[in-house]
């Protein structure tokens, strides 16, 4: 099974704005050499109590996610994340508007994917 990168989100047009940086910023001469992802978007996330976190968790942990992106910023759910899952979260301090980050999120996919 191919690895991919995981992406949750609570805000639809802010999680789909991180996904687009993502595409343009792959060089891809094929979809296929476009980075893997599982993406969740629930704008209810904020909501969720920890078995609905750890039954999300799960689906992406059975996909082969290798790394989680969270693109907002609640320490609630990034702690229930956290306790919940063996996947690695790379950021816990979303900003959609740090380039260098992006570079880093595509750099490091490449390399696991490449495993």
């Amino acid at each position: 099974m191919n690895k991919s990168i995981g992406i949750i989100g609570n805000d639809f047009k802010l999680s789909t704005l991180f996904v687009e940086k993502i595409i343009l910023n792959t060089k891809a001469n094929v979809d296929q050499d476009h980075i893997p992802m599982n993406i969740v978007i629930n704008n209810k996330l904020l909501e969720k109590d920890e078995s609905e976190i750890k039954n999300l968790l799960n689906k992406l942990e059975q996909s082969n996610t290798s790394y989680l992106i969270l693109t907002f910023n609640n320490i609630d759910v990034y702690n229930k994340i956290k306790r919940n899952t063996y996947i690695p979260v790379i950021n816990n301090n979303f900003n959609i508007n740090d380039d260098n980050f992006i570079k880093q999120v595509i750099e490091l996919t490449r390399k696991e994917v490449k495993q």
